[in-house]
């Protein structure tokens, strides 16, 4: 009865550490320097590790794994702490509160458990390095890593779970300066029975088996390390485990301090051990096994030296004479078909997506957030389309498919912005599905106008900023040998294949970028559908279930469709035997993708069809009414005429 009067809160208010200005300007300044060596020195670290052949060894996969995570939790976190010390309003959404935790506990169990990966990789380097290679080898290596981000996955879902099951009727203060599980649970208003047996029961089950992974395997380290005879072979099998043993202390002192001390009044101790478990642990880990690991500091030397000597390369010029165009091989066999087959799909799109862009505008009903992001969706897909499939047309037809090098730039520039910008957009749909079924009263208010647009802008913006990116490291490299690139349109992968240059620095930046962008998107909209499922299991009626769901299943095609293709043409390996795989994946991510989504979302959604249905039965009587009135016309002057006639045969 008490919670059937309750009103549950929309937002929450962060207290942060303090409201001195002075204070805050300074912490954070201190923060945000915090943070851009976290992002440099992970990122650095991956690049490193990437670049480097000397460092493609188990152990510095679960490190470029590590740094990955890292940089992930630190992001989840600090951002949102630094918009806060420079703002009045420390708020934050229920939803944002919520996909916090979720991700929050997703990666800082990953790197509970990948720490322990490390710990078993380091027992069986040292314990058993005969049989190192066949044990560690790169299906188990994946295998173990995985098993990682499920074990974190299982945790996120089980805190979101238990965290969705509660009710927020009092205060909605988090003295906190970002959303945690402790804090929530500790302010609901119903029962924590639940929550506190799921979180005790994963810090227990998957915290205390990690943990005891790194302590069993290092008893076993330790028992071999002394059985060695000489001083040097102690010295040197125990100095590769130095790096992961300090960071394995910080990362579980820290954690226990937060999670496992005593409960007190003293809130600034809590604020003060979150942060370092938080801020500062993800900045010190690249510096610690930078600065205690010789392979790592060695192959950072090489790297800088490679690059000092590629600039200095690149400033004498050489003696490569830089291609001007490339020939486009694209398809060889049944042109003509394919350029008939290809010609219909182009103008399907068009007319679909174009049609659909009319639809919204032009009908009132429409006019809500969902359609006017699905208005830019079908926008993106006429514009990433038209950079691609003219040219194909065009190359079906000629005897050589030759495009200049500044065509060629410029295709992948709007190619890359386009596409980007469709991935961030999907993930802001998925968001604003999430809103309209669990918080359908305050959807107009939280999805607004304004946010709608903001939130477009955002898609756009990092569609640009990724682009350039890209663009800018394509531009670093020289093409001095042959300029026949195995595609039907200008992308990096086979760009790569044809340059002169050293390009395992693009392929790490092609893979971070695509990667980062890639997974927050899907984070986001694997968190929104957790959410809207949560929300649709406690509707008591089925039929109410079946029309919450309906309205997501086209976005889910969308998804299903954009992801499948992305993934397999950029987490494809490279190679020139490959090039044939690459194309049809490529067609079905440039033509097919954009030809189906305004069928998926005519076909499935019963406001478009009604709305569509209503357009054509308001423009058919138009049409018939303008036939009769000519045929009226016609005939008139048939009858006229005929009068005339008889006038002058009198005459």
């Amino acid at each position: 009865m008490a919670e059937g009067n309750c009103t549950q809160v929309t937002e929450f208010s962060l207290t942060g550490f303090t409201e001195d200005l002075v204070t805050q300007i300074t912490l954070f300044l201190m923060f945000l320097l915090t943070y851009l060596v976290t992002i440099l020195g992970n990122l650095g670290m991956i690049m490193l590790i990437r670049a480097s052949p000397q460092l493609q060894s188990p152990m510095y996969y679960f490190l470029g794994n590590l740094a990955f995570v890292d940089l992930c939790s630190s992001t989840v976190i600090t951002p949102k702490m630094l918009v806060d010390f420079v703002s009045e309003k420390k708020g934050i959404a229920y939803a944002g509160c919520v996909a916090q935790v979720f991700t929050f506990d997703l990666f800082g169990m990953t790197e509970c458990f990948l720490l322990a990966v490390m710990a078993c990789d380091r027992y069986v380097a040292i314990c058993h390095p005969l049989v190192y290679s066949l044990v560690m080898s790169p299906r188990c290596c994946f295998q173990l890593v995985t098993g990682s981000y499920l074990m974190g996955l299982t945790n996120g879902v089980g805190q979101t779970i238990s965290l969705s099951s509660l009710s927020f009727c009092s205060s909605n203060v988090i003295d906190l300066f970002f959303c945690d599980i402790s804090p929530l649970v500790s302010l609901s208003t119903s029962d924590k029975t639940l929550s506190h047996i799921i979180l005790r029961t994963s810090a227990s089950l998957l915290g205390v088996s990690s943990s005891l992974v790194v302590l069993v395997s290092y008893l076993a380290i330790i028992s071999t390390i002394l059985s060695i005879s000489s001083a040097e072979g102690k010295r040197k099998a125990f100095s590769t485990c130095t790096s992961h043993l300090t960071t394995v202390s910080i990362f579980y002192g820290t954690s226990c301090f937060m999670y496992l001390k005593p409960s007190s009044d003293s809130t600034r101790e809590d604020k003060w051990s979150a942060m370092l478990y938080t801020v500062v642990t993800p900045m010190l880990n690249p510096l610690i096994y930078s600065l205690r690991n010789k392979e790592v500091k060695e192959a950072l030397r090489r790297l800088i030296k490679r690059l000092l000597r590629a600039g200095a390369r690149r400033m004498a010029g050489g003696n490569c004479s830089s291609v001007t165009e490339f020939v486009l091989l694209g398809f060889t066999n049944l042109q003509e078909l394919l350029f008939v087959i290809f010609s219909l799909m182009y103008i399907t799109t068009l007319v679909g997506n174009l049609g659909m862009i009319f639809l919204i505008k032009t009908n009132p009903q429409l006019h809500v957030p969902m359609y006017f992001f699905l208005s830019h969706l079908s926008f993106l897909d006429v514009c990433y389309s038209s950079s691609i499939t003219p040219k194909l047309l065009s190359g079906l037809l000629a005897e050589r498919n030759i495009i200049s090098f500044s065509g060629c730039i410029t295709q992948f520039f709007f190619y890359g912005v386009f596409g980007t910008t469709e991935a961030v957009l999907l993930a802001v749909m998925a968001y604003d599905r999430y809103v309209a079924i669990r918080e359908p009263l305050h959807y107009l208010t939280t999805i607004s106008h304004e946010f709608c647009l903001q939130l477009v802008v955002g898609s756009y913006t990092a569609g640009i900023l990724n682009t350039l990116v890209h663009t800018s490291a394509l531009l670093q490299l020289s093409f001095c040998g042959p300029n026949l690139v195995n595609h039907f349109y200008c992308e990096i992968p086979p760009l790569l294949l044809v340059s002169s240059s050293d390009t395992r620095l693009n392929k790490v930046v092609l893979f971070v970028c695509v990667g980062f962008i890639a997974t927050t998107s899907l984070l986001v909209i694997v968190v929104s559908y957790t959410c809207i499922l949560l929300s649709t299991w406690s509707f008591p009626s089925v039929k109410g279930r079946h029309k919450a769901l309906s309205t997501c299943t086209p976005h889910l095609v969308a998804v299903a469709l954009f992801y499948g293709s992305v993934a397999f043409l950029y987490f494809h390996p490279f190679s020139r035997q490959a090039g044939d795989q690459g194309k049809t994946a490529s067609i079905f991510y440039t033509v097919v993708t954009p030809m189906l989504n305004p069928f998926i979302y005519s076909l499935r959604n019963k406001e478009v069809r009604s709305t569509l249905r209503r357009a054509t039965n308001k423009f058919l009587p138009c049409v018939c009414s303008h036939r009769s009135c000519s045929n009226q016309t016609k005939a008139d002057t048939t009858q006229h005429s005929g009068v005339s006639r008889r006038n002058e045969a009198g005459t």
